[in-house]
């Protein structure tokens, strides 16, 4: 078999498997840089270890940073692992294949202060955008729910009297999250201003169309230039799973990692153990004692 068309049979698995359209985008975009490198014509049986390598040095000698890097050559491994399992043996164990480890980068912690800040500056002249933003914010910021989730969030699926509801997240896997006190107030309240209330869908826009992954995006950079820090969907989430962590750790010892992989939708609980890692680390400098000013009495 061709290696183009092993890639095509992978592609079509990943889509019956209801990979994200992003998800689907990313192994393409960089895996058919890969074919074009070694060839479209190769057949597998004739692939080689060298021929990897090459293609890995090349991708080494571009200007990409250490996550890009990481995310050619993860994404190269899952396709040849794949090609090796489903179309034939290949002559060298692709699972060897080395992924360089993507630089550790601290989340910024957003402060009291800073929380306000971003929802003042989220506001609108028209009372119901104003609602909706705030409750898009809440959402992200205290239930850890992506963006592609806000977009397919449902009033059928959201229950005020006890708190909770329920999103679609990657591969049309459904779970239930917690709906904060004050994320419950603010949609609520946007409820009862929207003008589109016959809508299924929770956030519409001016129409009263559902709201697009690409809106949120640009009401999130918008936002983005009007703070003195950084804002993205994905800070908000990293944000909620952080605090979820230092909140538990303080008020029971335990950070409850294993809850918290099951309300961010997590396949491996090793995704989710970054959060906790980082939790002890900014409870470690808050509990921190200077010894040198125990020194010199300060």
């Amino acid at each position: 078999m061709k290696l183009s068309d092993a890639f095509d049979a992978f592609i079509l698995e990943k889509r019956l498997q209801g990979l994200t359209s992003a998800s689907i985008k990313s192994y393409i975009d960089i895996i058919s840089i890969f074919i074009s490198f070694v060839g479209s014509d190769m057949d597998i049986s004739e692939l080689t270890l060298d021929a990897v390598n090459g293609y890995i040095l090349n991708i080494y000698s571009k200007k990409l940073s250490k996550g890009s890097v990481s995310t050619y050559i993860r994404n190269l491994r899952i396709f040849l692992v794949w090609v090796d399992s489903n179309c034939g043996r290949l002559s060298f164990d692709a699972r060897k294949i080395k992924i360089p480890k993507s630089p550790k980068k601290n989340i910024h912690i957003y402060s009291d202060d800073e929380i306000k800040l971003i929802f003042d500056s989220a506001s609108s002249s028209i009372d119901w955008i104003r609602a909706r933003n705030w409750a898009i914010l809440s959402l992200m910021l205290d239930s850890g729910i992506r963006q592609c989730e806000v977009c397919g969030l449902l009033w059928k699926d959201v229950d005020f009297n006890d708190s909770f509801f329920k999103v679609t997240g990657k591969g049309a896997k459904d779970r239930y999250v917690p709906l904060g006190y004050m994320s419950h107030l603010f949609l609520m309240d946007y409820q009862d201003v929207c003008p589109f209330r016959d809508s299924p869908f929770v956030f519409v826009d001016r129409n009263g169309a559902a709201l697009s992954g690409n809106a949120i995006r640009l009401f999130v950079n918008r936002l983005q230039h009007k703070l003195p820090f950084e804002l993205s969907s994905h800070k908000l989430r990293h944000n909620f799973a952080t605090n979820f962590c230092i909140d538990h750790i303080e008020d029971s010892g335990s950070s409850d990692v294993y809850d918290l992989s099951i309300l961010m939708g997590h396949e491996s609980i090793e995704t989710t153990k970054k959060y906790e890692h980082f939790a002890h680390e900014i409870l470690a400098v808050r509990k921190s004692v200077s010894h040198l000013d125990k020194v010199y009495n300060v």
